[in-house]
């Protein structure tokens, strides 16, 4: 794996109610997808965090309506004209609600909460997306697609969140030469 060119501190915030380590869970599902391009996310919180970006993942219940808002969505990113902001907001209930769509009581409590730290991860990978790539912009898959399932993280390996090569370059012109590494 190649040394991150970018290095995004997230400041999870304590609306979202996560622990240290559900919130170092969501943190090693975003890297886990975002490594492979060059972007390594830490905790904004960490004392040695030396950041390129900083960007604030809030709970949906801070949402300001200048921050617009959809009534679906499982996270969103606002912009401001053209530019995404560096926020992120998270709709927690809305992806156990999604995990527990997949068998509705079934789920002993650890597994549960592993599956929801896991669609959550990569709904702040998504989002992460959005901020670097600084597009509204959706593909039919990889980690762009418009759409996450349930079963994504039952049956999709991370991996298989990745980006397009187009957007590989558009990250790279996006973020300036030497900040991100180089379209593969």
């Amino acid at each position: 794996m190649q040394p991150a060119a970018i290095i995004v501190c997230l400041s999870l915030s304590h609306a979202l109610a996560m622990s240290p380590s559900t919130q170092a869970a969501v943190l090693r599902e975003v890297n886990v997808i975002w490594q492979q391009h060059g972007v390594t996310a830490t905790n904004a919180a960490s004392e040695s965090a030396t950041c390129d970006r900083r960007i604030l993942v809030k709970s949906e219940s801070e949402a300001l309506p200048e921050d617009g808002r959809t009534t679906t969505a499982l996270a969103w990113v606002p912009f401001a004209g053209t530019y995404a902001r560096r926020l992120i907001f998270l709709r927690l209930g809305h992806v156990r609600a999604l995990v527990e769509s997949l068998g509705p009581g079934q789920w002993p409590d650890g597994l549960r909460d592993g599956l929801v730290t896991k669609l959550a991860g990569r709904v702040v990978a998504h989002e992460l997306g959005h901020i670097l790539l600084n597009s509204r912009e959706h593909e039919r898959s990889g980690l762009m697609r418009d759409r996450y399932r349930a079963q994504d993280v039952l049956r999709t390996h991370p991996s298989a969140y990745s980006l397009s090569v187009r957007l590989r370059s558009q990250m790279v012109s996006s973020l300036g030469p030497g900040s991100a590494s180089d379209a593969q």
